[in-house]
């Protein structure tokens, strides 16, 4: 999908990667969280590079974004715990069980 030329396409990959974070947070799996994270900072390398080349405001929520994101890094570290536990119970119950077996 990156090397598509629909900027549709590349939100989809986007989009991809924003869930496989989530996946990896959820069962603990940095691999998931690293490649996740990779990917969703070349899209935003494209948009900048790219679609928003002229835009002095793409930066500003660039920066936004990134504040967000540390935000909320700061957040899941304080409430780990509750925030996992509660993610895993929309689980199914073999899956649930798994991951308390090993975590």
């Amino acid at each position: 999908m990156q090397h598509s030329d629909s900027e549709v396409a590349k939100f989809v990959y986007f989009c991809v990667n924003l869930v496989m974070i989530g996946v990896g947070a959820i069962l603990v799996r940095r691999v998931f969280v690293l490649f996740g994270a990779i990917g969703g900072s070349l899209y935003l390398g494209h948009l900048a590079s790219t679609v928003f080349k002229d835009s002095w405001l793409f930066p500003i929520m660039l920066t936004a974004i990134g504040l967000g994101v540390i935000y909320l890094g700061i957040a899941w570290q304080k409430n780990e715990k509750a925030l996992t536990d509660k993610a895993r119970s929309i689980l199914p119950i073999p899956l649930q069980t798994l991951l308390r077996e090993r975590y």
